[in-house]
C-alpha cells in the first residue's frame, strides 16, 4: 500500500496545493498547512484518538469479479426526481446550491459554484438533461431518464482486480478547522484493469471533507449511515443506500505502472454499501431498494464502489478536469472518470460482519438450481466467457459456436461457475430475443434449457454479460 503522507514527495506536492480556506471545506483544495498558507506540514495519520470499534475493513481478493462502469444514461426515480409534470431536484436545487456556495470562504466562493455548473449531477438532475421514457420502453416505474452520460449507468464490463480498505471513522461530523484537519483515516490498496486490459493502481494521499453545500461526510470518513438519494450527501442519481463505510480523499492514479495524474490529484471516493445492482446489473431506483440477495448480481447484500471523479484540486479551489484514463470509448474519446465495482467483497472487520438481509432465512443463498439428463451441449458460465464443456467439438473453447440443424430439438445444460448472476438467451440477427431463461446466481447450480432450432437463431448470450458471454449459432440444413 502506498501512502504519500509518509513521503517527502507527498509533503512537497501538498505545499503546491495549499490554499487559504480557514474551514475544513478547504480540504478539497489539497492544503494541510496553516490557514494563511505560509506553513505547510505533513498531515499525520490518525490525528485523533483511535477507536478500533469504528474501523471497518473490507476486501476482495483477486480472481473475483470487478465491473468497470461505462458512461451512460440513468433512469430517474420519481420518488427523488418527481415526474415530468412535477419535477424535483432539478435546476431549482442546482441554482440554490450554487448560491449557497457563493457564501463559502475565498477561493471556494468562486471555485465551487463553477464546479457545480460543470458537474450538476453532484447535487441535481437539471430538467434540460431529462427525457421522458416512451411507452413500451422497459424502465419499470421510472418515467424519465437522465440523458447526459454519467458514472451511474447500467453499462459495465467485467474486468479483474483486488482491493482492501480500512475506513477509520474517528470524527462524527464535518467540523470547522484548518484545511485537512480531520482525525478520520483511510488505509487502502486497489488494483484493477479496464476492459482494454490496462492496469490501474490508486494511491490515496489524504482524507478530505468535500466543500459541496448540503454534504455531510462525518469528517471525511463515515460508517453505519445513509448516503445519496434524498439524503443530500452524494449525488441523488445514486439511490439512498445504507453505507457500511465511505471515504472521500485525494490521490494519484497509476496506469500501467506510470503516474497518469502528474497534473494534480483527483478526488477518490470509496464506499461499501447495500448492493444497488440487480441481477441484470441495472442500478436500482430508490423505490426498488433494498434488493434481496437473489435479486442481486452476486447474491450478496453488500458491495464496494471505487470512484475517481473528474475533480482536480488547485490553489484556487477544486476544478472540473477529466481523469486521464487509458480507456478509449466508441466515440474516440477517453473515459473521463473511473467507477470500479467489486461485487464479491467481504467485510472482515466491523460491526456489520454478520449482517443479513432482513427476512433472509439462515443458510438461504437465493440461488436457483435445476438439473437435467443427457445434454447435446454442456457449458460453464463465467462472467468472462461461456466455457465449452461437452461435446468434444466445443470442450475447452471460449464462447464456442453451436452448430444446429433447423427443426431439431436440443438440450443444453450450463453450470454457474463463478457465483454471479447469469442466464441463457438466444436472439435473432436483429437482436430480438427468441428465448431467455431465469437467472441463476449460485455457484455450482445448473440449468437445463430445451429448445427447437430455427433458421432465425443467430447468437446465444447471457443477458447480464452480453459483451463477454456471447457465441454464434450456426444453422445447417
Amino acid at each position: 500500500m502506498t501512502n504519500k503522507n509518509d513521503s517527502n514527495d507527498g509533503v512537497a506536492r501538498r505545499s503546491v496545493l495549499a490554499a487559504g480556506g480557514v474551514t475544513t471545506l478547504g480540504a478539497l483544495v489539497g492544503g494541510v498547512g496553516a490557514a494563511n498558507g505560509s506553513t505547510v506540514t505533513r498531515q499525520e495519520e490518525g490525528g485523533g484518538t483511535a477507536d478500533s470499534s469504528r474501523d471497518v475493513t473490507v476486501r476482495q481478493e483477486s480472481g473475483n469479479a470487478v465491473y468497470w462502469v461505462l458512461p451512460g444514461e440513468r433512469r430517474l426515480s420519481p420518488q427523488v426526481f418527481g415526474t415530468p409534470d412535477t419535477p424535483r431536484r432539478g435546476s431549482d436545487l442546482l441554482e440554490s446550491r450554487i448560491e449557497e456556495a457563493k457564501g463559502l470562504p475565498e477561493p471556494l466562493d468562486e471555485a465551487i459554484p463553477q464546479l457545480l455548473q460543470d458537474l450538476p449531477p453532484l447535487v441535481a438532475a437539471p430538467e434540460e438533461a431529462r427525457k421522458p421514457i416512451e411507452d413500451g420502453e422497459s424502465a419499470g416505474i421510472a418515467q424519465e431518464r437522465f440523458t447526459e452520460p454519467t458514472l451511474y449507468s447500467d453499462e459495465a464490463e467485467v474486468t479483474s482486480g483486488s482491493f482492501e480498505i480500512t475506513y477509520g471513522d474517528r470524527q462524527p461530523y464535518d467540523l470547522p478547522g484548518e484545511p485537512g484537519d480531520t482525525s478520520d483515516t483511510v488505509d487502502f490498496n486497489a488494483r484493477f484493469t479496464d476492459p482494454a486490459g490496462n492496469e490501474y493502481e490508486l494511491e490515496h494521499d489524504h482524507v478530505v471533507q468535500p466543500p459541496i453545500p448540503g454534504y455531510e461526510t462525518g469528517g471525511g470518513v463515515l460508517s453505519g449511515g445513509w448516503l445519496h438519494g434524498i439524503t443530500g450527501t452524494g449525488s441523488p442519481l445514486f439511490p439512498r443506500v445504507y453505507t457500511y463505510g465511505a471515504s472521500w480523499g485525494v490521490g494519484d492514479v497509476r496506469i500501467n505502472g506510470e503516474v497518469a495524474t502528474e497534473d494534480g490529484f483527483r478526488v477518490i471516493h470509496f464506499m461499501t454499501t447495500q448492493t444497488v445492482r440487480d441481477e441484470r446489473y441495472r442500478m436500482a431506483l430508490d423505490e426498488e431498494m433494498p434488493l434481496a440477495p437473489d435479486e442481486t448480481i452476486a447474491g450478496q447484500v453488500h458491495h464496494t464502489h471505487g470512484v475517481v471523479l473528474p475533480i482536480r484540486p488547485t490553489p484556487d479551489g477544486p476544478v472540473y478536469d477529466p481523469v486521464p484514463t487509458a480507456m478509449e470509448l466508441p466515440n474516440g474519446e477517453t473515459q473521463p472518470f473511473i467507477h470500479a465495482m467489486w461485487e464479491q467483497d467481504e467485510i472482515v472487520k466491523g460491526p456489520f460482519a454478520d449482517w443479513e438481509f432482513p427476512g433472509q432465512a439462515e443458510g438461504e443463498t437465493g440461488g436457483e438450481e435445476t438439473t437435467g439428463g443427457n445434454a447435446d451441449f454442456q457449458l460453464r458460465g463465467e462472467a468472462s466467457a461461456w466455457q465449452g464443456a461437452a461435446p468434444e467439438a466445443v470442450a475447452g473453447e471460449e464462447n464456442p459456436p453451436l452448430q444446429l440443424e433447423a427443426g431439431t430439438e436440443y438440450t443444453l445444460i450450463w453450470e454457474n461457475a463463478d457465483g454471479l448472476q447469469h442466464n441463457f438467451a438466444i436472439q435473432n440477427g436483429n437482436g430480438e430475443d427468441l428465448l431467455a431463461t431465469e437467472f441463476v446466481g449460485e455457484e455450482g447450480a445448473t440449468q437445463t434449457v430445451t429448445f427447437t432450432a430455427s433458421e432465425e437463431m443467430s447468437e446465444y448470450y447471457c443477458q447480464v454479460h452480453p459483451r463477454s458471454m456471447q457465441g454464434a449459432i450456426e444453422i445447417g440444413n
